[in-house]
This record gives structure tokens, sequence and C-alpha cells, in this order.
């Protein structure tokens, strides 16, 4: 009935053939980025019958002593109506067939464990991801896997249970009087100011070193992880001018602020952004993204993801997600992660160190 095939060529992979909506972590560019890393990455066709009902991608990444984990980061991204609930196949026989798939590679790969959390389509094209429940998937997913526990989802390798997302098919004037009142006073503050917007659609890597020192002050600032520099340097290496623009805001030659906005389906994404401490008071982060978002709905696209944001266990991003959440719209909750455990020693002594040693 069901069917997992690994795919090597990037014309047969399309994870935007299930839903327009599907995350870019899923993206084939995005697994690019992992293997400019050093990291193993494959790829797989999920069939029901002769239907194509689904696709993820597998990343690999080392642990010290010669171990490694798995992650399917957001996937796989399935057509849940295909695999459960009524008129489909029962979502236990795929989940036996997906598990027995995963281990198999697990093996293969010698990993510790593998990581994924499912993307149900039928939830989209904003809400709560996690209604995929409604199809069983707890009890189902409960009987072939671990449910990873809250501390564990800390780490800069795994995707946020919660993002902050915005649907910007609607008219600006409605969008403005949706957020809070102090969003749009400090909109015009930044513009009455003096503070610039400029969109940078090529020549990336100009402002590389830039965005990195922001990001850097701005993590240290609001006290959350990145990844190494040669990451957000490979990201820039491959960014096109269809799937990605910057925001820079400047303050006459000072620049403020620069943030990387992705590209993909219906989606954009504030993917990476960084902000200097000097000048708090003109606002540009503020204008920056309200620019942001007339410039992706100029584009056609109808959602804007602010990216990951307190909810539930995570409670570390504080200020960020203060600041995201005034611009309105609603939390994304993606389905509950879950591991398949190969090596129950290695397995336990990682979950400790997540647990006391973060």
């Amino acid at each position: 009935m069901f069917n997992i095939r690994e795919i090597k060529n990037k014309t047969e992979y399309n994870p935007l053939l299930i839903s327009k909506q599907a995350p870019f972590t899923q993206a084939w560019f995005y697994g690019e980025w992992q293997e400019m890393m050093g990291r193993k990455v494959r790829r797989f066709e999920v069939k029901k019958d002769s239907e194509i009902i689904g696709f993820f991608q597998i990343i690999r990444y080392s642990l010290p002593f010669n171990q490694s984990l798995l992650y399917i980061p957001h996937a796989p991204v399935l057509r849940i109506r295909q695999v459960g609930g009524e008129g489909g196949a029962p979502l236990s026989i795929f989940l036996k067939i997906f598990r027995d798939k995963l281990l198999k590679i697990a093996k293969e790969e010698g990993a510790i464990f593998a990581r994924f959390d499912l993307y149900f389509h039928d939830s989209l094209p904003v809400g709560d991801l996690s209604k995929g429940d409604n199809y069983g998937s707890k009890e189902n997913l409960n009987k072939y896997f671990k449910k990873v526990p809250d501390y564990a989802y800390s780490s800069v390798y795994f995707q946020p249970k919660y993002e902050w997302v915005l649907n910007i098919d609607k008219p600006e004037n409605e969008l403005l009087s949706s957020m809070h009142p102090k969003n749009r006073y400090n909109i015009r503050l930044a513009e009455n100011k003096g503070a610039a917007i400029e969109i940078i659609e090529n020549n990336f890597e100009k402002y590389f070193e830039m965005f990195f020192s922001l990001l850097s002050e701005t993590a240290k600032r609001d006290n959350f992880n990145l990844h190494p520099k040669a990451y957000y340097q490979n990201v820039f290496t491959t960014l096109e001018k269809n799937n990605a623009f910057l925001i820079v805001a400047r303050y006459g030659e000072k620049i403020l602020l620069v943030n990387l906005i992705l590209l993909f389906g219906g989606t954009a994404y504030f993917l990476f952004g960084g902000s200097s401490g000097e000048y708090k008071n003109l606002m540009s982060s503020h204008l920056a993204q309200w620019e942001t978002i007339k410039e992706a709905k100029k584009r056609g696209f109808a959602v804007y993801n602010f990216g990951g944001v307190d909810g539930g266990e995570q409670k570390n991003l504080g200020g960020v997600s203060f600041f995201k959440k005034r611009f309105g719209g609603q939390l994304l909750e993606y389905s509950d992660s879950y591991d398949l455990v190969i090596k129950s020693f290695w397995y336990r002594l990682y979950n400790l160190r997540k647990r006391y040693w973060r």
C-alpha cells in the first residue's frame, strides 16, 4: 500500500506538490546548506499505491565520541487524508512502514536515534499543525516512537515547536489596524525620525560581515544560540534573487539592522536577523518588519512567518516573542517531536546532557 523510496534527483523531490505551505526546512536547498557544513542528507518520496503523498529529507548530525543523530525537520510532509482519517488508509499502517524504514536508515548511518515532527497538510495554511491528533496520530505515534521530552527541544539543530505567523493576504490598512497600537506608533516614529529601509535583491555577500556582526550582537543581547559562522556564510553564498531578499535599516550612513527574508512556497520567512543596540529610540526594527510585510505582499505571498516564539515548553525567547506577537497574527504549533531510539545507552546519556548541561 505504501512505498518509501530514496530520491537523489533534484527534479523528483518537491514538497510543494503536497502543499504550497510546506516548510522550507524540507526544500532541496535547505539540504544543500547542511551538506555544505559536511552533514549527510538523504531525501525520500512517500507513495500510496501510485500516488505521491509525501516527502522528507533526513540530516545526519555528528555527536561526540563518534556518535550521530538523524533529524527530519518539520516532516514528513504528508497529505493526511491519503494516509489516515476518513476514507484513507489507517495511519498506523503508514507509521509502521515509516518506522521500519527509519530503523533501517538509522542503522546504516550508525545513529543513536532518529527524530521527526510530522507536518500534516490538512492543518494549513495557518493554524495548529498538532491537529493531526484528530486522526489518532498520538495513539499511533506512541505505539512506535518515543515522545521527545520537553527539555530536549532546546538546540540550534532542531526547529522550534512554536512559530508566529501572519496572514498578509489583506489590505495594508487592515494589517495596520490589527497590530498593537504601539507598533503603529513606532512605525510612524521611525519614518519621522529618518530611519531608512533598503531592500537588497542581489550582491548578498557584500552585507554578510555586517549581518553576522549584528546577529552576534543580538544573540548575546537576547540570549539565544547561533550556528557556526560558516553556516550563515554558506546560506548567503547560495541565495538567489527569486527566493530571498535582505532588509537593511540605515540611519544616515550607519547600518542598524540586517534581516534575511526567505521566500518558499506561499510563505515569506523572517529567517535570520540582527540589529544594533545603538539608536534604539529610532524603532527601526518595527519599520523594517512593516516594510518586509509590504514587500512580501507585493510579491504575492499570503503568509509571513516571524519564526520561533515562546509557547508551551519553549519559554526562553522573552522580548523577541513579545516583539513579534504585537504585529498581529497567530501561534503556529507544530506536532510534537518523536524519536526512534536505536542505541538506548547513548540516548540516555544524550538526554541527561540536554536536561542538566544545555
